[in-house]
C-alpha cells in the first residue's frame, strides 16, 4: 500500500486522478483499505517496480 501511496503524485499528474482507495471486509470483519485498479493502473505500477517490465508489456494494454 505505502509503494502505490508514494507512486499515486506521479499518477496523478499524468492522468489528472488518484487511485481508487476502497475498502473490504477481512476474514475478523474488519475494514481494511485496499486499490481498486484498472488494467492500466496495474501496469504502470508494475513497471516501476521493474525495469524490464516495459518490454516486455509493450502493446498489451490496448
Amino acid at each position: 500500500m505505502q509503494a502505490i501511496r508514494n507512486m499515486e503524485p506521479a499518477w496523478e499528474k499524468v492522468n489528472g486522478r488518484k487511485f481508487a482507495l476502497v475498502e473490504y471486509r477481512d476474514k475478523k470483519g474488519e475494514l481494511r483499505p485496499c486499490y481498486s485498479l484498472t488494467k492500466t493502473e496495474c501496469l504502470y505500477i508494475a513497471t516501476k517496480f521493474n525495469d524490464e517490465a516495459p518490454d516486455n508489456l509493450s502493446g498489451s494494454c490496448e
